[in-house]
């Protein structure tokens, strides 16, 4: 999604550097929305990778117990 997001900006700014009037500045203007949405992804998945190192990192070790019956016959 990320490299979707980048290539979008990247033919925005090209079609912005391209031509001129209206269909410059809506260019720019969709190029500035879309780098906002890429960076609050990028910070949002930074987010749930740190919150799930946490939950791994808080979790007791599980002991494992002795069985009494004997595996061998």
């Amino acid at each position: 999604m990320n490299k979707l997001l980048v290539i979008a900006i990247a033919l925005q700014l090209a079609l912005a550097f391209s031509t001129e009037g209206l269909t410059r500045a809506l260019a720019e203007l969709t190029a500035f929305l879309l780098t906002l949405v890429l960076f609050y992804q990028v910070k949002q998945g930074k987010e749930v990778g740190a919150q799930k190192r946490r939950v791994a990192d808080s979790k007791p070790a599980t002991k494992l117990e002795k069985s009494t019956r004997s595996t061998t016959t």
